[in-house]
């Protein structure tokens, strides 16, 4: 595997990471009344259903931006999938500069 596809598989799984731990926070809630569930506190952490949408899309972009052979098509993906990524909030700024670093070591890096 070269650099590009490498730092592109740390971004996406960085991403996944970003995603699952304020949805375990906040999707049930604990109180000293009892334990019900619900999806209160994450719809104001995200902002809906549109920001969980993005992230999701960038890590299925970055994953297939780090599979692909192609330099050229492996790099529009990876950058596409970083703007994707900043949705995620504020702890979605390493993946995102994981998966641009990727994108842009794809398109101007040529092999030897």
């Amino acid at each position: 595997m070269e650099t590009y596809q490498i730092l592109g598989l740390i971004g996406s799984l960085l991403l996944i990471i970003v995603l699952i731990i304020p949805i375990s926070f906040f999707y049930y809630h604990y109180s000293m009344m009892g334990y019900y569930g619900g999806m209160m506190g994450f719809g104001m952490f995200y902002g809906g259903f549109f920001f969980l949408f993005l992230p999701i899309l960038a890590f299925i972009l970055g994953i297939i931006g780090s599979l692909i052979s192609d330099r050229t098509i492996a790099g529009v993906l990876l950058i596409i999938a970083s703007i994707f990524s900043l949705t995620a909030m504020f702890f979605g700024i390493i993946p995102f500069i994981l998966l641009l670093i990727a994108g842009i070591m794809a398109l101007t890096y040529k092999k030897t």
